[in-house]
């Protein structure tokens, strides 16, 4: 029988094993993750209900045999947005399907960590936190998200509840009444809502260089459009592109992402640099869209001045008593009891096995060092000389220099069913 070591057991690793367990009736899966409870990585940990999924259920399947899956799960229609807490136990449930039909040796739950892999003729033995050692015919590294990325001015500052640096690493404490964000995108929403409704006085203060908010999505969604080729040639093509279609923006952007893979693999690497340099953050703003209703409560409370966003980078921070001043960009000076910092991740891979692997060669780091390389064709893995691992796979963050669009479930539904038949 077939093992397969799967490194990793939040969303992209559970529904790795799920594909495993449904497409063979020969392999064993042994998943190693120190949570007890699988599927919920970072993103689907959270204990607030007020965290909705910020795509729409009947996109959010996690089988592709199965596109209607979760809403019959869930029993709601396809432009329900469920909570994030739900679809942790969507994934769970998926799990625990298929283990229901197998026999008991066909699937085993490591609490550990993964420290080091080391390839053995054509099998790989992963070296585990406990000391032991597990040997297996392939793997599959689904280590999710790299760490937040940290403003420097994070670094000088005392640790304590009123400084977060990772916020959903570190989680938030919801006792002060005066917050400032640093970013504000779906991540500042979440932790707005989170603190006004622990605290319902309290005000929040958004940052960012652009002030830009999440676009919200429409009720209900229109179809994609299809993309001209000179959208696909450029940066600047995609941009032109959105701009030329107006209200149809959402159509528009949904196009692109659907083939966003292709295109971003055709770029050049000087494109690709472009593209996250200059239109980054408009692409995210756009492209990672709130639903509705949490939109229509945000906007409510800027009105009521409880959410305040400010245009401005943070040009310093500084502990005063209790209190923290940060001098920002346009000139204005906040004091506040919190700050937050609400900035996404690296697109470097940072999780301390994919840094070791790639010390020792075994993996290599992606287009313009973001992730790790793969075959885009298969999800297998290359090696320091470019060489392709016949038995190392990637899911999800870890290939965001070879995909760049590799971070959400409509993504990795697909990746997990590709990884699934390519091992099997």
């Amino acid at each position: 029988m077939k093992r397969v070591l799967i490194v990793g057991g939040g969303a992209s690793g559970v529904l790795v094993a799920v594909n495993l367990l449904r497409k063979s009736e020969s392999c064993e899966v042994i998943l190693v993750e120190p949570n007890q409870n699988l599927g919920l990585g970072l993103a689907y940990s959270t204990n607030d209900s007020e965290h909705l999924l910020n795509v729409p259920a009947g996109r959010m399947s996690g089988l592709v045999e199965e596109p209607a899956s979760l809403c019959e799960w869930a029993k709601v229609d396809e432009n329900a947005f469920l909570s994030r807490q739900d679809y942790g136990r969507y994934l769970k449930s998926l799990l625990e399907r298929e283990l229901s039909r197998v026999d008991s040796d066909r699937f085993k739950h490591r609490e550990n960590w993964v420290v080091g892999i080391q390839q053995l003729g054509d099998k790989y033995r992963c070296t585990l936190d406990s000391g032991d050692f597990v040997d297996s015919d392939k793997v599959v590294l689904a280590v999710g998200n790299s760490d937040a990325l940290v403003p420097e001015f994070f670094r000088d500052l005392s640790m304590s509840s009123r400084v977060v640096r990772d916020v959903w690493r570190e989680g938030l404490t919801t006792e002060f009444d005066n917050v400032a964000i640093i970013g504000t995108g779906l991540t500042f929403y979440d932790m707005a809502l989170s603190i006004l409704r622990n605290r319902p006085r309290a005000v929040i203060h958004g940052i960012s260089r652009n002030g830009l908010l999440p676009s919200p999505h429409l009720r209900h969604r229109a179809p994609a459009l299809p993309v001209p080729v000179d959208a696909r040639l450029s940066a600047q093509g995609i941009r032109d592109f959105l701009s030329s279609v107006g209200d149809r923006w959402r159509e528009a952007q949904d196009g692109i992402r659907h083939d966003l893979q292709e295109i971003w693999a055709a770029f050049p690497e000087e494109e690709k640099k472009t593209f996250i340099n200059q239109y980054f953050r408009w692409w995210n703003s756009l492209r990672h869209r709130s639903a509705p209703e949490i939109d229509e409560r945000i906007k409510s409370l800027m009105q009521t001045g409880q959410v305040i966003i400010h245009k401005a980078s943070v040009e310093s921070i500084s502990e005063v008593s209790d209190d923290l001043l940060l001098k920002l960009s346009n000139g204005e000076t906040l004091k506040v009891n919190q700050v937050i910092n609400g900035c996404g991740n690296q697109m470097v891979a940072t999780h301390p096995l994919i840094e070791k692997l790639v010390q020792s060669g075994l993996l290599v780091r992606g287009p313009l060092g973001y992730g790790v390389a793969c075959d885009t064709k298969t999800l297998a893995l290359k090696d320091a000389q470019g060489r392709t691992h016949s038995g190392i796979y990637g899911i999800g963050p870890i290939l965001i220099g070879e995909l760049l669009e590799t971070t959400a479930i409509p993504e990795i539904r697909v990746e997990a069913d590709l990884v699934a038949r390519e091992l099997l």
